[in-house]
């Protein structure tokens, strides 16, 4: 069997704590067939990362983690969101006007955005608002009830105030696919999605291939209603049959 690489052995580690409520270094390292060196570093990035706590030879889910999984979403795929949101990013006008939801893709976007000084950058993300806190562009977040699951501003406050802003282009995420276009799991993001593609002179979708074939509750826009969408790697034949020929798929 072969090793996963990091990213993926240590979301595995922190399904596994979660699953039994505690483990020990040997007891991963004889699970994941590496060194106990190896699990080592790995536990001491998740116990930084707040997502894991260390004891006396054991390790258990951190309690602000088992309350948010928003840490453990944002290193699935990690490879494939940056991919992503550096061909995003060159869709970006000079001195535009940006959104990015809530998505741990569009966080990665914000980080390469952080470098330039010419946007007006919109989101509804707290993690985001964290992350462009340093930036030279012009930030504006929706505020809004936080939603702590994915750390995002939902709620009518913020749907309020995306109603106020013109958008050049805005970036959407999603967690699945309807036959007919993207899909998610809250009804209280479906409503923010909805409100910034009304706002949006450009909305372009990003998602990763690991999404294909999956299904989430909500559709909340049909393929048609955006300019494109982004993937990490061109998509084989059988993967392409799952959009219709109309969406346009910047894959390459």
């Amino acid at each position: 069997m072969a090793k996963p690489i990091n990213n993926e052995r240590r979301n595995q580690i922190v399904n596994y704590v979660i699953t039994n409520g505690t483990a020990t270094v040997n007891e991963l390292s004889e699970r994941f067939k590496v060194s106990t060196e190896t699990i080592r570093k790995d536990l001491s990035y998740l116990h930084e990362n707040n997502i894991l706590s260390k004891g006396h030879g054991t390790v258990t889910a951190a309690s602000s983690y088992l309350e948010n999984e928003f840490a453990l979403k944002e290193q699935e795929s990690l490879d494939a969101k940056i991919h992503i949101a550096q061909r995003a990013a060159t869709q970006v006008p000079q001195n535009g006007v940006v959104f990015l939801d809530s998505g741990t893709t569009a966080l990665q976007l914000a980080k390469i955005l952080n470098l330039r000084n010419d946007l007006i950058i919109v989101s509804n993300s707290a993690i985001a608002a964290q992350v462009l806190s340093t930036s030279a562009n012009q930030i504006l977040i929706t505020g809004g009830e936080l939603r702590k699951k994915s750390f995002s501003y939902v709620g009518n406050w913020a749907l309020q105030a995306i109603k106020q802003i013109k958008i050049d282009i805005a970036f959407l995420s999603c967690s699945g696919f309807h036959a007919d276009g993207p899909s998610i799991h809250s009804y209280r993001e479906l409503e923010i999605k909805q409100a910034i593609m009304t706002s949006a002179k450009k909305t372009i979708l990003m998602a990763n291939t690991g999404k294909i074939g999956k299904e989430s509750l909500y559709r909340y826009a049909t393929f048609s209603a955006f300019a494109f969408m982004i993937t990490e790697r061109k998509l084989s034949p059988e993967e392409r049959k799952h959009f219709p020929e109309t969406l346009t798929i910047m894959d390459y």
